[in-house]
C-alpha cells in the first residue's frame, strides 16, 4: 500500500529535521511511500531546513509552499500532488518510531472498512512538567493519545488527531478533507473533528493501533496557564462550529445558547476563586473554562450578526475551495 505522507509546517526549523529524520528511519518499504511538506509561509529558515533534507532523503521528501494562511490549506490543497492510496498526516513537532508506519498501514490492509486510524500519541516532554500538567493535560488539551487496546476498530470517532492520522485517500476526498484549522493563532472551526464527522457520515470505521506510536515534543510554553487558557478558548471556537453545522441554530436559538454559556461563565469563575482560594490545583482546568465560554459566547455572537461567518462554517469541501 503506498503511502502519502503530509506535513505542514510553519516557523519550526528547529524541529522539523527531528520529525523528518524519524519519517525517514521507517521500517516500511522505502518505495512505499513518499514525504510531502508543505511550508505554510514560514519567516524563519525553515526553507532552507527542508531542502538541506530534500537533498539528504534521495528523492523520498518534496517540497512545497502553501501561500493561503492555515494547516488546513496545507493539508488539502497538497492532496492532488499525493501518489498515495492512504494519506498519513502529521506534524512538524513529532518523532515517529520506527514501526509507526507499517503497524498503521497494517490496520487498513486488514480491515477494508477503515476510513482513518490513529496510534499512541505520547509526550516527549523538553523539561519536566509542573504536577498539574502531568495530572489533567496528558490527554487530548496537549494532542496525546493512548489506550490499552492493541487494535480497536470503532464506528465511533475516539480521539484521532491530526498529528497522527491515517485516511484512505478515497475518504479523505468524499468527505471534502480538514475543517479550517488555526489562522494565526485561532481556530476558526473544528479541523480533524469536522473531517471525522463527515468520515463517519460515509459509513467508514475508525481504527486505533496500539503499536503505531509517535511523540509529540512539548516545549515549555505548552506547561504554562497561558497555553491551557487559549487552548480551552479555541476549543471554544471548535465546539461552536461542530454545533452549528450540527444543528443549524436559528437565531432565537443562537441567543440562547449564548445565554446558557453566560450561566456557565458565571458558575466556572465561582469555581476558579473558590479552587484558587483553597488551594486545589483544579482552578487551572476552571481557569481555562472561563476562557472556553468566553469564546463561545463571542463565536455565537459573531454567527448571529455576521452573514458571511455563517456560510463559510457551513462549507463542505475544503479541498477545492
Amino acid at each position: 500500500m503506498f503511502v502519502s505522507i503530509i506535513i505542514p509546517t510553519y516557523n519550526r526549523a528547529n524541529l522539523i529535521g527531528i520529525t523528518l529524520e524519524s519519517l525517514l528511519n521507517q521500517t516500511y518499504p522505502k518505495n512505499l511511500y513518499e514525504i510531502l511538506v508543505v511550508d505554510n509561509n514560514s519567516t524563519d529558515n525553515t526553507p532552507e531546513v527542508i531542502r538541506q533534507w530534500v537533498e539528504k532523503s534521495e528523492g523520498l521528501i518534496q517540497y512545497f509552499i502553501e501561500p493561503r494562511q492555515g494547516s488546513h490549506f496545507a493539508r488539502n490543497g497538497i492532496i492532488k500532488k499525493t501518489r498515495g492510496d492512504l494519506l498519513y498526516f502529521t506534524d512538524d513537532d513529532m518523532i515517529a518510531d520506527k514501526d509507526m508506519l507499517r503497524e498503521l498501514v497494517s490496520v487498513f490492509e486488514k480491515h477494508p472498512q477503515i476510513g482513518t486510524a490513529t496510534g499512541r500519541v505520547l509526550p516527549h516532554w523538553e523539561i519536566e512538567p509542573p504536577a498539574w500538567v502531568k495530572k489533567y493535560c496528558t490527554n487530548g488539551w496537549l494532542s496525546l493519545y493512548d489506550r490499552e487496546d492493541e487494535i480497536y476498530v470503532s464506528e465511533d470517532d475516539f480521539g484521532v488527531f491530526s498529528c497522527h492520522q491515517a485516511v484512505r485517500k478515497e475518504a479523505f476526498i468524499l468527505a471534502g478533507g480538514y475543517n479550517p484549522d488555526i489562522v494565526n493563532g485561532e481556530w476558526l472551526g473544528d479541523n480533524e473533528t469536522g473531517l471525522n464527522i463527515k468520515i463517519k457520515k460515509l459509513d467508514y470505521s475508525f481504527a486505533f493501533v496500539k503499536a503505531s506510536v509517535t511523540q509529540h515534543i512539548i516545549p515549555p510554553r505548552r506547561m504554562t496557564q497561558e497555553y491551557l487558557n487559549k487552548r480551552f478558548a479555541n476549543q471554544g471556537n471548535c465546539d461552536c462550529y461542530t454545533d452549528y453545522r450540527e444543528y443549524l441554530y436559528t437565531d432565537k436559538q443562537l441567543k440562547e445558547q449564548m445565554s446558557k454559556h453566560r450561566r456557565q461563565l458565571y458558575i466556572r469563575s465561582l469555581k476558579f476563586v473558590f479552587t484558587g482560594v483553597t488551594g486545589n490545583d483544579k482552578w487551572h482546568i476552571h481557569r481555562a473554562m472561563v476562557d472556553y465560554f468566553v469564546n463561545r459566547i463571542k463565536y455565537n455572537k459573531r454567527l448571529l450578526k455576521d452573514k458571511n461567518w455563517r456560510e463559510m462554517v457551513l462549507i463542505n469541501d475544503w479541498i477545492n475551495i
